[in-house]
């Protein structure tokens, strides 16, 4: 199942089953320095990067944990046939060729079944796998939307989200801070796409537009806050007037809102959303998008 302009190249198939531990998390959100928005004039930036508590400590039932690639956070990457990196050198921010933005939905309906475990640990478990193989190849940021009962979003660089990091650091980051925590509010899509462009705008001074860079969302709903979707399609279109290219992912549950997922896909340069009936085409769709 290929997407069109998120690679294009079939993820493998993957057996095994993906250990649930219980786990509990508590995260608070600082405020992040502000960038412009590609969109001027536009409805209303408040609750983004918003000062304080991210809200409610998050108190998980059943988390996930995934395995980690090999080498765990900031391994050496030895120079072999056809390798990148020299023997005993650290991978650095934006040493690989492709950043990922993902714009991930936590949201209180994630916390429904799918296939036995929630759409959360589905799409946490798929994350993991996608970028498995490439991960030296990646530089990864996380808006994570919305703050914990709320319909606000943090910045990239506040403490509840994870701000741009090398493959294998991200990796470690994502499943000791991100995996455990329990989905709780409602959808504030304009916010995170606004926290989205933020996170762009420090990726270009990070010097990581210089390579391919791609957003990637993933939602299981329509946007539940006053959302506007003219701003959140006019983001998009002006990330991919930059190079930038938006992949959508629909989860079960987003079925209402396909019309405004196809709209986001084809204003970043990829066409229509995917939709998505078995975490095995998430895992497809994501693998596609780390490539």
């Amino acid at each position: 199942m290929a997407l069109a302009g998120c690679g294009g190249v079939s993820a493998p198939d993957v057996s095994g089953s993906l250990s649930a531990a219980g786990a509990s998390s508590a995260s608070s959100a600082s405020s992040g320095s502000g960038a412009s928005s590609a969109v001027g004039g536009s409805g209303s930036t408040a609750g983004v990067g918003s000062t304080g508590g991210a809200g409610a400590s998050a108190g998980a039932s059943a988390s996930t944990t995934v395995p980690m690639p090999q080498g765990g956070a900031g391994a050496a990457v030895d120079e072999g046939e056809g390798g990148a990196g020299g023997e005993g050198v650290d991978l650095a921010l934006g040493a690989g060729d492709l950043t990922l933005l993902v714009v991930f939905d936590r949201s209180g309906s994630m916390a429904s079944l799918w296939d036995e475990r929630t759409r959360w640990q589905v799409a946490n478990e798929a994350l993991m796998k996608a970028i498995e193989g490439v991960i030296d190849n990646l530089t990864l940021g996380a808006i994570l939307f919305p703050e914990p009962g709320e319909c606000s979003v943090a910045e990239v660089s506040a403490e509840d989200q994870l701000d741009f990091l090398p493959g294998r650091e991200f990796a470690s980051a994502w499943q000791e801070s991100v995996a455990p925590r329990v989905p709780d509010g409602s959808t504030p899509l304009e916010l995170s796409f606004r926290a989205a462009d933020q996170a762009i705008a420090r990726a270009a001074e990070l010097g990581l537009l210089s390579d391919r860079f791609r957003v990637v969302l993933v939602t299981d709903g329509e946007p539940t806050c006053n959302d506007d979707p003219q701003v959140i399609t006019s983001l998009a279109a002006a990330w991919n007037e930059r190079g930038i290219e938006t992949c959508v992912m629909g989860l079960p549950g987003s079925a209402a809102a396909h019309v405004l997922l196809d709209q986001i896909a084809a204003a970043g340069g990829t066409e229509k959303h995917l939709s998505l009936g078995t975490p095995s085409e998430l895992d497809d769709g994501l693998y596609q998008a780390a490539r």
